[in-house]
Parts: C-alpha cells; structure tokens; sequence
C-alpha cells in the first residue's frame, strides 16, 4: 500500500513538473504558483473569478494576489478587466499559451 501511495505521488508530482514547464511556470516562486494554480481551479468551478474571490480562496493578501497578478499580466499569462459593476473590482482570467 505504501509504495503504491509512492508510486502514485511520483507521478502526480512528475505530471505538476510537466505542466509548470508547459506553461512556463516554473520561475515563480511557491506563492505566485499557488495563486496561479487557485485561479485555474476558482475558473473552472465558477467559469469566473475576481481579486476578492481569489483572495478568499487563496489566504493571501490583497498587495501579494494584485502583485502576482500584475507580474502575470505583465509576462501574458493572466487578463486583469476593471468590471463594469463595481469599479474597484478586477475580473481576472488565464491567457491560453
């Protein structure tokens, strides 16, 4: 059962290193992946997500998620639109690469 869980973590492990070099993802540090990865779920349970949301779901602060996302809309991996019904509000999705 143990070497199962091994054999099974591995290749978890292995297919996350896959996708962070497929989607050039692996110069961020821990904290800008998370945020990235917690984007991807909160869109595909949601099909929509905002700063709020992402904040909520991820634990980290307003500066740390509007930094993060500023650096991935700056490297074309995130769209940030301010939304039409409140101002202050950023609707956030991922840039297919």
């Amino acid at each position: 059962m143990a070497r199962t869980f091994v054999n099974e973590l591995a290749e978890i492990l292995e297919l996350l290193t896959n996708i962070e070099e497929q989607y050039n993802l692996v110069a961020y540090n821990q904290t800008e992946k998370k945020i990235y990865y917690t984007l991807a779920t909160n869109l595909s349970r949601e099909s929509k997500c905002n700063i709020t949301d992402l904040i909520s779901s991820s634990g980290f602060s307003r500066s740390t998620i509007y930094k993060t996302i500023k650096k991935f809309e700056t490297q074309g991996l995130v769209k940030m639109e301010q939304s039409f019904g409140d101002k202050r509000e950023f609707n956030l999705d991922l840039i297919a690469s």
